[in-house]
Order: structure tokens, then C-alpha cells, then sequence
């Protein structure tokens, strides 16, 4: 027995092989693919694990203690199209003939990639898995379209307030190019190429603005000087209707009174031949000296 000594030293040599192989980490990751490990009685951890380092944990060895999600960082290219139009410019541009256009149109061309200090984040917090990637990767450039257009806006707005340095179209390539990528710290921008297609014209945005709000401060004041005479107008057409319904009241208790005593009409017919006025049939007070008749 003991020439069979080697047989149980394999064996354990194998297993050794096998649990240091099981536990390293990088060979289950390909190139360019990052991992986040997940453990069991710990949780996340903070450092994502880098394909081409050594990492390894014992807790692989045993089942469903370490979970490993495998994240991709290769590099993504996007072409996103800017389009905006200054605040009120449609009204502005109605002011003249020839509607000047006061939108703006660019094109951002970005190269970017997943910052691998931000994976754990991602990953925990953020749901980010390799199969939702695509779709992660598809609400990050309608995000960065929705910041590059706030940007324009913000920019071509503050030439126009100020009649500035920012007024032309490199202006507003540099200025996107320059700050769009500190709006998304858990990417890395490897080149923001923005293409402005079409810049309103700041000074005639800040003219025709200026004539727009002059003619409604004198439409509020001409509405404003009008203000008495509605107000009178309104409080004589009030008082109209008020008489005209009172003519009504009194009309329709005048019908209910004929239908009750139909002799009535008789002695109105007798005092028109008397040539009682009507101011005289009022102050007989027919309708309540009746019911004494009655």
C-alpha cells in the first residue's frame, strides 16, 4: 500500500488545480469585459475586477455564495441630432414677413465608454446587467441628446441676452464639446464632435423679442384705459337686464291675474275708454287690491 502513496497526493494536487482555477476570476472574463463580483454574506463589492489583473475568491468554490456579472466596456459611438428653437421665437419670428427661423440644429458625435470605477454602482443601484446593455447604452444617448439640446439652448439664449461672444456656430461647437462630458461622470467621452447645422441670428432675436413684449405692454395698457368704460358698459347691460326681467315678472303675473278674472279686461277696455294713462293703471294696484275684490 504504501508504493500507492502518489495516488491520494494526485488527487489533492487535482482538486488544488481545480479550486485555484474555479476561483479566479479573470478566466471567466473576456477581453475588454469587466466583472462586478456579488458575495453572498457581504454584498457588493466596491472595485470592479479588471480582465487583465489576478483576482481571486475562495467564496466561487462554493455554490450560490458569489455571483459574477460579466459587463462589457467596449467603446460606443453615437450621432445624435440637436434640434430646439429659442424660447417664443415662433411668436417673435411672426413679427416680420419673411419669418426669420430661430431654431438650432447640430449633430454630436460621440465616442465613449463606460467608466469601470462606476461599474459596482451601475450595477447595484443601477440595474446595468450584460443583457440590458443595449438598452442602458440607448436611454444614456437620449439623455445625452436631451443635455446637449439644454446646452444649445442655454448657450444660444445667453448670446442673444447679451449680444456676446457666443453668437456663432464654433462658439457653440466648443462651448457643447467643452461641458457636455462633465454631465456624465460614469462615462468616459473619448471624443464629443458637435456639428452646428443651422444658429438664429442673436441680434434680430433680441430685436423682434424687444418689439413683441413693447407691443403687448401697450395692448395691457390700452386694455387697461378700456377697464372703466367696460366696467360701465357691463353695469348698464346688467341693469337692462335686471328691468327687462322685472317687465317679465310683472308681465307674467299680469297673465296669471286675466286667466283668474277674466272680467278684467273688460275694465281695462272701459278705462281705456276713459283715457287712463298708464302711469294711472299702475297706481290702481290691481295686483293687490284683487284679492279684497275677490
Amino acid at each position: 500500500m504504501r508504493n500507492f502513496w502518489y495516488i491520494p497526493a494526485a488527487v489533492l494536487v487535482v482538486l488544488a488545480l481545480v479550486g485555484f482555477f474555479a476561483g479566479w476570476l479573470q478566466l471567466s472574463l473576456g477581453p475588454d469585459t469587466w466583472g462586478v463580483v456579488f458575495i453572498a454574506s457581504r454584498g457588493f463589492e466596491r472595485r470592479a475586477v479588471d480582465p487583465a489583473g489576478f483576482s481571486w475568491r475562495w467564496q466561487r468554490l462554493l455554490p450560490r455564495s458569489l455571483t459574477l456579472y460579466r459587463i462589457p466596456l467596449g467603446i460606443v459611438k453615437a450621432d445624435l441630432t440637436v434640434k430646439a428653437t429659442l424660447p417664443s421665437g415662433e411668436a417673435y419670428s411672426s413679427l416680420v414677413s419673411d419669418r426669420p427661423d430661430f431654431s438650432i440644429q447640430a449633430t454630436v458625435s460621440v465616442l465613449y465608454r463606460i467608466r469601470p470605477e462606476s461599474l459596482p454602482a451601475l450595477v447595484e443601484k443601477g440595474g446595468l446587467r450584460q443583457e440590458t446593455l443595449t438598452s442602458w447604452h440607448q436611454l444614456l444617448q437620449s439623455d445625452i441628446q436631451r443635455q446637449a439640446t439644454e446646452l444649445a439652448l442655454r448657450i444660444a439664449g445667453g448670446a442673444a441676452g447679451s449680444g456676446g461672444d457666443l453668437a456663432d456656430a464654433r462658439g457653440l461647437a466648443d462651448t457643447m464639446a467643452r461641458e457636455l462630458p462633465g454631465r456624465f461622470p460614469q462615462i468616459q467621452f473619448i471624443s464629443v464632435v458637435p456639428v452646428v447645422v443651422h444658429m438664429p441670428d442673436p441680434d434680430l432675436y433680441l430685436k423682434l423679442k424687444g418689439a413683441y413684449l413693447h407691443m403687448v405692454d401697450k395692448k395691457d395698457a390700452a386694455l387697461s384705459a378700456m377697464a372703466p368704460r367696460l366696467a360701465a358698459d357691463e353695469a348698464a347691460r346688467r341693469s337692462v337686464l335686471q328691468r327687462h326681467e322685472a317687465s317679465i315678472v310683472l308681465l307674467t303675473r299680469y297673465g296669471e291675474l286675466f286667466d283668474r278674472y277674466p272680467s278684467l279686461i273688460k275694465f281695462l277696455i272701459l278705462a281705456r275708454g276713459e283715457k287712463l294713462t298708464p302711469r294711472a293703471l299702475l297706481e290702481l294696484d290691481l295686483l293687490d287690491k284683487l284679492p279684497l275684490v275677490e
